[in-house]
């Protein structure tokens, strides 16, 4: 069942709630619920929230948010508001900053000390990047995916920016060892599935301007250009890298276009409280010949009562969308 509190100083205060929709986008910051509150019933007065409050919510007795509220819709008996975890002062807030020599977690720590974003846990990323500059305004997400970025081309390892009891932390991405199943005919009552090739590519070249030269890394797909021909990908780096550094981000972006791609979207399914945007997921779909593990990419829960229910998209690879800072 639902429970949502407003936190003031040392107090739950626990409001009377009609619904409670909770989602999430992977490597689109923040997560977020949107809440409708009793305020009045008759004679009867319960409590309400502002914006800059924190909001806690909770069901069957497991936190699943808390947030600041930054909008409200009063009436005359409810309130509808939104609320946002701390992942949303990294998108509010803008700067310019110059990095050297800093892992990601280093230039995470810096920022967050800047923007007295309070913080927990946050992983030692590895990689040290050269030099990181953002010489117009430009916010505090962007620059953080920037240099997650720059990690993951180099070492191949996904980190996640993550909100916990009102804290930003930063973590390599979860890859539990049970996962969640859904499955037609058990938990899934809706879907749609398409494949392309669109987005595939069979030979990557990458293009870098060093010494008033131009250094080039290449990394094919055989078994791919036999079947589909050659299907080039090229991109010019800007970033100051080596050639082996190039050559092994020509070989990571490879792997991550290669082959048939195959969109699963808008599952809707009964409700699982913990399964979230960047999680993997085990779907059997029989019927399209379709059992595998994908990553959540969007997710969207809804609330009411004692029902919960889900809607869903998928990703077969846990990568960076194209065009990410």
């Amino acid at each position: 069942m639902i429970e949502l509190f407003v936190i003031k100083e040392t107090e739950w205060l626990e409001l009377v709630t009609e619904s409670v929709s909770l989602e999430g986008h992977r490597y689109q910051a923040p997560r977020s619920i949107e809440a409708t509150i009793v305020v009045k019933q008759g004679s009867q007065t319960y409590y309400s929230v502002s914006e800059g409050d924190t909001v806690l919510f909770k069901w069957d007795g497991k936190e699943l948010f808390r947030g600041i509220v930054f909008a409200r819709t009063p009436d005359e008996h409810t309130v509808a508001f939104t609320a946002y975890d701390m992942l949303q002062y990294l998108v509010k807030n803008q700067d310019v900053y110059v990095f050297s020599n800093q892992r990601a977690d280093q230039i995470l720590k810096r920022i967050a000390s800047d923007f007295q974003i309070p913080v927990t846990s946050i992983a030692n990323t590895g990689h040290t990047i050269k030099s990181l500059v953002f010489k117009n305004d430009t916010s505090l997400y962007d620059m953080m995916l920037k240099a997650l970025k720059q990690t993951k081309s180099q070492t191949g390892r996904n980190y996640q920016l993550y909100s916990e009891k009102g804290r930003l932390g930063l973590r390599e991405w979860p890859e539990p060892s049970d996962i969640w199943v859904l499955e037609t005919g058990v938990n899934i009552t809706g879907y749609q599935y398409s494949t392309s090739i669109d987005d595939t590519a069979t030979r990557v070249v990458m293009r870098l301007q060093k010494d008033n030269k131009t250094v080039k890394a290449t990394a094919a797909d055989s078994a791919g250009m036999k079947t589909f021909g050659v299907l080039q990908y090229t991109e010019t780096v800007s970033d100051d890298i080596n050639e082996a550094q190039l050559k092994q981000r020509a070989k990571v972006k490879q792997a991550e276009k290669k082959g048939v791609k195959k969109e699963l979207k808008n599952i809707q399914a009964i409700g699982i409280p913990g399964l979230e945007s960047g999680l993997p997921v085990y779907i059997s779909i029989p019927e399209i010949g379709l059992k595998k593990t994908y990553y959540v990419d969007t997710d969207r829960h809804e609330f009411q009562g004692t029902k919960h229910t889900m809607t869903i998209d998928v990703t077969e690879k846990n990568s960076l969308p194209e065009g990410t800072s």
